[in-house]
């Protein structure tokens, strides 16, 4: 019995082990809803509600730049395009976010006009760039390699 019992307690353990490691796969979570459709010159848009919330324990600082944020984004249907800001001033900013807290950004797609709205299913994907506290100044292409992107939950219209 005291056998059986070592054996069941082991395999609880284990489990458990595998559990929290599962648990710091989703540190970071992004979110994406439905949003809504809009016309602009001749053009349908989709505006998404793209939420980036860190589950960890520490603050998050990462990069982002302060006019064409949206280079950080990805979308993974090519009917649909990311639409992105026009600069007269663009240079490199760290964001911060804090254990357990969310920011929410208004992602703009343009949808392709071959298609219609009730086939379109996609995700969107962010480049999460890890920041340290003196770091300023970045390579983005050499920041790009070191970095992961995580990805959304799945829409559709």
């Amino acid at each position: 019995m005291k056998k059986v019992l070592a054996i069941f307690t082991t395999a609880v353990i284990i489990i458990l082990g595998f559990c929290s490691c599962a648990k710091g796969a989703d540190t970071y979570l992004l979110t994406i809803t439905k949003g809504k459709i809009i016309k602009q010159n001749n053009q349908t848009y989709w505006l998404i509600p793209t939420t980036l919330t860190n589950n960890s324990k520490d603050t998050l600082r990462y990069f982002s730049m302060s006019c064409s944020w949206q280079e950080f984004y990805h979308i993974n249907n090519d009917k649909l395009e990311i639409e992105t800001s026009i600069c007269d001033k663009n240079i490199p900013i760290i964001l911060t976010l804090a254990p357990n807290q969310s920011r929410t950004v208004e992602i703009k797609l343009l949808i392709d006009q071959t298609i219609g709205a009730s086939q379109i299913s996609f995700k969107i994907g962010l480049t999460i760039m890890k920041a340290s506290k003196s770091q300023l100044d970045f390579d983005y292409n050499e920041e790009l390699k070191k970095s992961k992107i995580i990805w959304s939950n799945i829409i559709s219209m």
